[in-house]
């Protein structure tokens, strides 16, 4: 078994006008990921939480939007007839459609809820249960409409400093002949550590973490829930699905396992007064070295004076950081993913 937990301790010294002009020191970790290599950094400092935040007139400023009940019917594009004849795929309250803004071969948005807004600690693994079904429902139309698109991914891009355009929740659905950097990388990486070890580095990893006990926070049936080593965001949860290639093979007590893991992470968002984030789900066809992966992380709380949590650290120089050491966040959230 051939995996590293590699670290550097770096440290700032200088004249603290905060103190006194005392000598402070401020160190930084870097991490190496032990299966891509990309380094990340643990920041000890952050911005201080402003607590709740009044979304009151957000609410009422774009309420009766495209996704809303009255509107997601008659104001949405439909599928072709010749990959989902019905126009749209429904189930319970969640409606899949077309993208109007696609950024790939197929995009597809699918609507999670009839509310037009919720707090994190509202989301129910039920909602998420039938947005993810319906997720898998277009990828499976798609892929036996074209099956040279391999790649794909399920995503939520959550309020403003997550990226989205629209306060309703959704999810995005993205599929493409090519995969995106991150799901090269992740390929690649997967298929030469199983021609070197033979066995699949997913696997491996989970039972080395399940052993540390420093970063594993539970599994449900095939569903292994972690905090990476080296995190890509700030509070990043992980969840790796055991045994399958692509996310269309769930069965729907998997579906169930990744919805109330991904609940599970809201609510522990919440409860440390963060409101936005980001989560996408990896699936690749047909790669027998790589597993179905999701990754959630918190973006900075929206508040007046809009702050990013990305710089050119992150966005130029490709080095992530995290403002909380991944061994704590696990401790803190691992009662989150108990009492299922």
């Amino acid at each position: 078994m051939e995996i590293k937990f590699e670290r550097f301790h770096l440290q700032a010294d200088f004249l603290s006008p905060l103190k006194a002009f005392e000598s402070v020191s401020v160190p930084t970790e870097v991490r190496i990921d032990p299966l891509t290599k990309r380094k990340s950094r643990i920041i000890t400092w952050g911005l201080p939480s402003k607590g709740k935040f009044d979304f009151s007139k957000m609410i009422a400023e774009s309420k009766e939007c495209f996704f809303c009940p009255e509107n997601v019917r008659s104001k949405t594009p439909r599928f072709q007839k010749e990959i989902i004849p019905e126009g749209r795929i429904s189930m319970g309250n969640a409606i899949g459609f077309p993208n109007l803004s696609p950024v790939g071969s197929y995009g597809s948005v699918v609507v999670l809820c009839r509310e037009h807004f919720l707090h994190l600690d509202q989301f129910s693994h039920e909602l998420y249960e039938e947005a993810l079904s319906v997720s898998i429902e277009i990828i499976r139309r798609i892929m036996a409409f074209d099956p040279d698109t391999h790649y794909w991914q399920i995503s939520q891009n959550y309020l403003l400093p997550g990226g989205s355009s629209l306060l309703h929740p959704h999810l995005q659905v993205i599929g493409d002949p090519i995969p995106t950097n991150e799901m090269e990388w992740l390929s690649d990486a997967s298929s030469s550590y199983y021609f070197r070890n033979k066995t699949l580095y997913w696997s491996d990893l989970i039972e080395v973490e399940r052993g540390l006990g420093k970063r594993f926070i539970a599994s449900t049936g095939k569903v292994h829930w972690f905090v990476p080593f080296a995190p890509v965001g700030f509070n990043e949860v992980c969840g790796s699905i055991e045994g399958h290639g692509s996310i269309t093979t769930l069965s729907p007590e998997e579906i169930k396992a990744l919805a109330k893991g991904i609940v599970s992470t809201l609510k522990y968002y919440e409860d440390k007064d963060l409101n936005s984030f980001n989560f996408s789900i990896y699936s690749i066809a047909g790669e027998f070295a790589f597993q179905p992966l999701i990754r959630i992380i918190s973006r900075m709380p929206i508040q007046p004076f809009y702050l990013n949590d990305w710089t050119s650290f992150e966005v130029l120089h490709s080095e992530l950081t995290s403002n909380i050491v991944p061994e704590e966040l696990c401790r803190e959230i691992q009662p989150y993913f108990h009492g299922w």
